[in-house]
């Protein structure tokens, strides 16, 4: 039984691993992955993160505050924190809930993040949402709409995607 094609443990091995490839391009198509490697998947959007965050404190700061971010080691801890909570829940949305996802049109992620971002309130002090309760939702929102931009550069970009 060294290399028979009809074996079916071999048949079975291989449509298991076509199976997992497959859906691993389905998510990265659909934007629910930035790269086909997930420890440079993570990596990537621990970067986006940050870089995003930085853009959506300092815009926000400098018009209309609505976070008040007290050091930087508690921006860059709370961007990891959120990002590991956004994959954490991602993923178990994509596994168990991924009509329901489809069905509401991915409102179903915003409110993922709007409770990630609530969590992080809530867990670290030197972050916190200004005034009044709507500023959480304003957040979210800008920051999904700036780091769409920026998730979808790092998806069509080819120098991140296959190398130089």
């Amino acid at each position: 039984m060294d290399n028979n094609p009809k074996d079916p443990k071999q048949t079975k091995a291989t449509k298991d691993k076509k199976r997992h490839q497959k859906s691993v391009f389905i998510h990265y198509q659909l934007g629910l992955v930035l790269h086909l490697n997930f420890s440079v998947h993570i990596l990537l959007l621990t970067v986006v993160n940050i870089l995003v965050g930085g853009i959506v404190v300092g815009l926000t700061s400098r018009f209309f505050p609505i976070i008040s971010v007290e050091t930087i080691e508690a921006f860059l801890i709370a961007t990891i924190l959120f990002t590991l909570l956004e994959v954490f829940i991602k993923g178990i949305m994509v596994r168990y809930l991924y009509k329901f996802v489809f069905m509401t049109f991915g409102i179903m992620f915003y409110l993922s993040n709007l409770l990630s971002f609530w969590i992080i309130d809530l867990s670290m002090s030197q972050i916190t949402f200004l005034y009044n309760g709507t500023n959480i939702f304003t957040f979210t929102f800008i920051f999904m709409m700036i780091r769409l931009l920026f998730t979808t550069y790092v998806r069509k970009s080819k120098w991140i995607q296959g190398g130089l």
